[in-house]
């Protein structure tokens, strides 16, 4: 019986030390503060190019690319957030592809509360296939600063990322024939 009533005092002691030390975070000046949303957008999320002409069937496409992944984190400093992400864009060759590398274009995008694009930027993204593989990807590292009004914080604005698709790109993601 007295086992039992030490091992439950012990473990009262541990919670409440646990809860005391879980407490003293909160009064923590530098506690870390909530990063802008990094999204991809769905309807960029994927392409495929065709060569070029009118056919549009299986024989005809040169590549496929998608946005496969996306994280991020980001660092307050001097009325800013730097938000730094990476996504990873993987591409699979098509029966028409005659070259080593494909040329996917990508674009990142802040968006403010007011959902009003403030700033977008577009790259290419080079997929190299080495050694006649089928599928490659790469891993781009952006970084994006979002300078913050007085009393504004980061998850007020959101950065989008997506592939650079054509309209009929953008229509074929949507399932809608073109």
């Amino acid at each position: 019986m007295k086992i039992t009533r030490s091992l439950s005092g012990a473990t009262a002691l541990i919670c409440l030390g646990a809860l005391l030390l879980s407490a003293c975070s909160m009064f923590q000046p530098n506690s870390p503060k909530p990063c802008p949303n990094v999204a991809l957008l769905n309807d960029a999320a994927k392409m495929t190019r065709y060569r070029d002409g009118p056919g549009r069937d299986l024989t005809d496409v040169l590549f496929e690319a998608r946005v496969q992944d996306v994280k991020w984190g980001c660092k307050y400093a001097d009325g800013r957030v730097r938000v730094e992400a990476m996504i990873d864009i993987v591409a699979q060759r098509g029966p028409a592809f005659g070259g080593a590398n494909a040329q996917v274009p990508f674009f990142v995008a802040v968006i403010d509360g007011a959902q009003n694009i403030i700033a977008k930027k577009n790259f290419d993204s080079e997929i190299e296939f080495r050694d006649g593989r089928r599928r490659a990807g790469v891993r781009e590292e952006i970084d994006q600063t979002v300078f913050l009004q007085e009393g504004e914080h980061g998850p007020e604005y959101e950065i989008i990322v997506g592939l650079q698709v054509t309209e009929q790109q953008l229509q074929q993601n949507r399932g809608q024939r073109y």
